[in-house]
């Protein structure tokens, strides 16, 4: 029997709203009850229940069309901030791109101090009838290695359980560089290594707190990722570097480094 209060948040971060198609029949079909937030970075569009409605969903909803473009980092902060303001309080949040499938939601017993649930991904590379298939049925492919890919594990933010209460902790403490990480994303001409700004905003809440509670890894398969490189764009942005891809997000993370801990440093009481 399902509980009548949900103890997960799905949030779904879009620009592209064409995207929805993919991401939102796949929620509709989850047998587990949830809370979908969906945050809309594209001002110049409006999502509206209405529309999530016709794409095959039917559980709790709240949507944020944003006024500005704040980019997929903000976005999700956006989307965890709404969450004590809609006076719910779930456990866990699992953040779902547009373009992507989430296929799984099932919470296993886990210890306390398991910040998060790292699972696995299928990657949908190269043929649209393959994406085709699993927007029919997600559970419908065969990994070949080439054209649908296991990735395992999926180290990435979205796919991957939060608590919510840790996640919220970490924002907290970085609350003071938002602006700073801003001023380096609107830098960028491609999209910002989010994952990776992730993990170092993980290690600098870590090292600033003794925080000592780490993800715990299961080895299922939870979300499919859709990487057709049909559209070398996404949140207005290059997908990814031209050239020299590892050194550009080098030089990228070493400021976001600079940066944050700057702000933190000015930000702590002295004496």
């Amino acid at each position: 029997m399902l509980s009548k209060k949900p103890n997960l948040v799905i949030g779904l971060t879009t620009f592209n709203n064409e995207m929805l198609r993919i991401s939102i029949p796949a929620l509709g079909k989850l047998n587990q009850k949830f809370f979908l937030i969906i945050h809309n970075d594209n001002p110049m569009t409006t999502v509206s229940k209405k529309q999530i409605r016709r794409l095959g969903y039917c559980g709790d909803l709240h949507i944020i069309n944003s006024a500005e473009n704040v980019g997929l980092f903000r976005g999700r902060i956006n989307i965890l901030n709404a969450i004590p303001q809609l006076k719910i309080k779930p456990d866990w949040i699992i953040f779902n791109d547009d373009d992507d499938i989430i296929t799984d939601i099932t919470i296993p017993n886990v210890n306390p101090e398991n910040n998060a649930i790292i699972q696995n991904s299928v990657i949908i590379k190269h043929r649209v009838m393959d994406l085709l298939r699993v927007m029919d049925n997600p559970k419908d492919y065969v990994i070949d290695g080439e054209n649908v890919v296991l990735s395992r594990p999926n180290v990435s933010f979205a796919g991957t359980l939060f608590r919510v209460k840790y996640l919220s902790a970490v924002f907290q403490l970085v609350s003071c560089a938002l602006e700073d990480i801003k001023k380096i994303d609107e830098s960028l001409d491609y999209m910002p290594p989010i994952d990776a700004l992730m993990k170092l905003l993980f290690t600098i809440y870590s090292q600033r707190t003794g925080d000592v509670s780490v993800p715990i890894y299961m080895d299922k398969i939870n979300y499919i990722k859709i990487d057709l490189d049909s559209n070398p764009k996404k949140y207005d942005k290059l997908n990814h570097p031209v050239r020299n891809i590892t050194d550009h997000y080098q030089r990228a993370l070493s400021r976001y480094e600079t940066a944050i801990n700057k702000a933190l440093d000015a930000a702590a009481p002295r004496g």
